[in-house]
């Protein structure tokens, strides 16, 4: 049976957050009228999310993403439209979603998208409360799932080679997104819905074994009808490997470099800046000392952030459950397994496969 528990991570989650809103409420909002940008108020959708020089526009308008990521595939359904209010009332005007596909074809061609697994569900609801989406639908997600939420049966092809060009990879993908991006395409932005904006793959540059696999992934999902504003992300050191030209490069970062900031300019000149991974401390793992939220680090951060005008992303603003064996691991010179509770607010992600 599922209780409802005043968690202790909640507590430090919600005053956390309404500590970064208030800062934002002082810096920026004076400046920055985005309260008519939500998806009641803009029914005649004509310009959906766009870059004008440093900033994004929203119909024409100035608008900032303050975003966080909820996992639905990790909150038993009936909790979805608690989780969502509580971002909204925490100031938030965007949802980040992963898809993890080896939930959603966990065996070979047997697809599943109802029930709990039904995320169209959780994109209509967040639209309900006011929030935009930002979809990032793979392949690879990562997100601290096993495989970064590549089914485990691609490997029983001896040959196969993940997150390339490889055809044995390729055709698995392609059956697989001519499912989900069917599903995806009547929630965007110019459709009515709030999707307005879809995330390439996941930290590509750190991976980057094949030169062409980015491209093939972007053609994927823009032959099935996705519209929307196109993003990849990665840390600050492999930006340019997994970067697609004429598509913006975000960034995944646990502390803010200037030399970031250099090399964003460097490979795609005047633009916004997307946090799409703000990092301030790190998921739990068994047989280690537990990680807690350093508040002083996310003020600082939060604040230098709002005065240089960042759009950011919280991951995570709410964790979840590992159900199963969903749960990645980290290898730092020893296999150190995530635990059951993915209790990650306001909080960061360490690449784990």
């Amino acid at each position: 049976m599922w209780g409802l528990l005043v968690r202790p991570e909640w507590i430090l989650c919600l005053s956390s957050a309404f500590a970064v809103m208030a800062q934002l409420s002082d810096d920026l909002l004076p400046r920055i009228n985005q309260t008519h940008l939500t998806p009641s108020q803009l029914k005649n959708r004509k310009v959906g999310l766009k870059i004008k020089d440093s900033e994004f526009t929203l119909e024409g308008f100035p608008f900032l993403i303050i975003s966080g990521t909820v996992h639905y595939f990790r909150v038993p359904k009936m909790y979805w439209r608690d989780r969502l209010l509580k971002l909204k009332a925490c100031g938030f005007n965007t949802l980040t979603m992963p898809i993890p596909w080896n939930l959603h074809e966990p065996r070979e061609n047997q697809f599943y998208f109802t029930g709990s697994l039904n995320f169209k569900d959780f994109i209509n609801m967040a639209s309900e409360v006011g929030l935009w989406v930002i979809l990032w639908p793979g392949p690879y997600i990562g997100s601290d799932i096993d495989l970064g939420g590549l089914p485990s049966w691609l490997l029983k092809d001896r040959k196969m080679k993940l997150r390339t060009t490889y055809k044995g990879f390729t055709k698995a993908v392609n059956r697989y997104f001519d499912q989900l991006i069917s599903r995806v395409v009547p929630h965007q932005y110019n459709k009515g819905g709030p999707i307005i904006a879809v995330q390439i793959e996941n930290e590509y540059g750190s991976y980057g074994l094949d030169e062409k696999y980015m491209l093939y992934v972007k053609e994927a999902l823009v032959t099935r009808g996705i519209e929307v504003l196109l993003m990849t992300a990665d840390s600050g050191l492999e930006l340019r490997k997994g970067h697609i030209e004429n598509v913006l490069a975000t960034v995944h970062l646990k502390r803010i470099k200037q030399e970031t900031y250099q090399e964003l300019a460097a490979i795609q000149g005047l633009s916004p800046i997307m946090m799409m991974v703000y990092t301030a401390t790190s998921f739990d793992t068994w047989g280690a000392i537990r990680n807690y939220l350093d508040p002083q680090v996310l003020m600082k951060d939060v604040q230098e952030m709002f005065k240089l005008r960042f759009s950011l992303n919280f991951y995570m603003f709410h964790g979840g459950t590992n159900f199963g064996f969903i749960g990645g691991a980290a290898f730092l010179n020893t296999y150190l397994p995530v635990v059951t509770s993915y209790g990650k607010y306001l909080s960061p992600r360490i690449v784990s496969n």
